[in-house]
């Protein structure tokens, strides 16, 4: 189902890019993230993540974006390991054409969970993949093809129905979920366009 929610995102934006005429602009972003769980006494993460999307036209944007946060647990005899590996597929408004251009927007798709772990010499990996959305809220200032944007999203990651580690939008109990803060501010550079 990943490959084809993920195989489904670039048929759509590429399809959207070849149909729109040519004052659309296509945008890469590079950003640094801040991972804040919702859970009494959790510590905050920092991650980092890529974004690829298309202006299709000039006030609103469809793309794909992939974050990586990594958490870890040390003591005497035993070390974990988890990282977070969201790839979604976004959507985003952009309320104003001025030089600050403030945004709503959405993204859906697969959270991916690696942990790793070793107690006592012994080691042991588990893989998850579970179905999650953010709705957000930014802000971008575009200077020529370079910008800069931040944005706040509210993650909610949903538990698999049927209890197995592959998560889609058809398998995830909407019931319970995992939720979490995140914040990533970046650069964007704009290719095309006027």
């Amino acid at each position: 189902m990943k490959k084809l929610f993920l195989t489904f995102a670039i048929l759509a934006t590429a399809f959207i890019a070849t149909t729109q005429k040519a004052n659309a602009q296509f945008s890469l972003g590079i950003h640094g993230s801040y991972f804040a769980p919702d859970s009494k006494d959790a510590k905050g993460l920092y991650g980092a993540g890529l974004q690829a999307k298309v202006f299709v036209t000039e006030q609103f944007a469809v793309g794909v974006g992939v974050k990586s946060i990594k958490e870890e647990f040390k003591g005497t005899g035993y070390e974990f390991t988890n990282t977070i590996v969201p790839i979604t597929g976004m959507f985003e408004y952009y309320l104003t054409k001025g030089v600050v251009r403030p945004y709503v927007g959405a993204e859906a798709g697969v959270f991916r969970s690696t942990l790793k772990g070793n107690v006592l010499g012994v080691s042991s990996e588990n893989t998850t993949s579970k179905f999650g959305a953010a709705p957000k809220l930014g802000i971008a200032i575009p200077i020529g093809n370079l910008g800069i944007f931040a944005e706040g999203s509210y993650n909610f990651i949903f538990d698999n129905k049927d209890g197995s580690n592959n998560g889609s939008p058809t398998n995830a109990d909407f019931s319970t979920s995992s939720k979490f803060f995140m914040v990533n501010a970046g650069l964007t550079f704009g290719f095309g366009g006027k």
